[in-house]
């Protein structure tokens, strides 16, 4: 069932936003996995469940290096994080066609049914393994830990797996 709700949401965006922009435009990234997937917690609170994720990424550098984000994950448990921070691509293979972006990130995190974090306020860490398509598109999967780092009354922290479709996104007034 989680899928056919992921489908009826992701078809649409497919045919709204076109996937034949250069890579240094911003992107809209959409991604499904497991969330606490090495079950981290406490009993009960250290189930695993689905995530869905969606991201935008800036196809702006900064220090001409780095590229801001913002994203949102929720479960199927009801725990939510709304969170931003930056990330770096590194292009490999003949091609270029070979993606590696580590990223940090900081946000809001809610508890839900699952895992319980010790503090609304947690840290991303993840990396990123992309396949860029000749339309820029990507699909690729990303591991990421979230975590307080300590700043909490408890920090069992947590890891998710998910696989991502990114989308460039056209920019705005191009007639390309």
């Amino acid at each position: 069932m989680l899928f056919l709700r992921i489908l009826i949401f992701v078809v649409p965006v497919l045919i709204i936003f076109p996937s034949y922009a250069k890579d240094d435009n911003n992107r809209l990234s959409l991604g499904v996995g497991q969330f606490n997937f090495m079950e981290d917690g406490t009993g009960p609170h250290n189930i695993t469940s689905e995530v869905f994720n969606i991201e935008i990424h800036s196809g702006k550098k900064m220090f001409n290096l780095i590229k801001p984000f913002a994203g949102f994950m929720g479960t199927t448990e009801n725990a939510y994080y709304a969170y931003g921070g930056f990330g770096i691509d590194g292009y490999y293979g003949k091609r270029k066609n070979w993606i590696l972006t580590p990223a940090v990130a900081c946000g809001y995190y809610k508890d839900g049914h699952e895992i319980k974090a010790g503090n609304p306020l947690e840290f991303y860490i993840g990396i990123d393994l992309f396949y860029r398509f000749t339309n820029n598109a990507r699909l690729g999967f990303g591991i990421f830990h979230i975590s307080n780092a300590d700043s909490g009354y408890r920090n069992p922290g947590s890891e998710t797996l998910i696989l991502k479709y990114q989308i460039p996104l056209k920019k705005w007034g191009s007639h390309s």
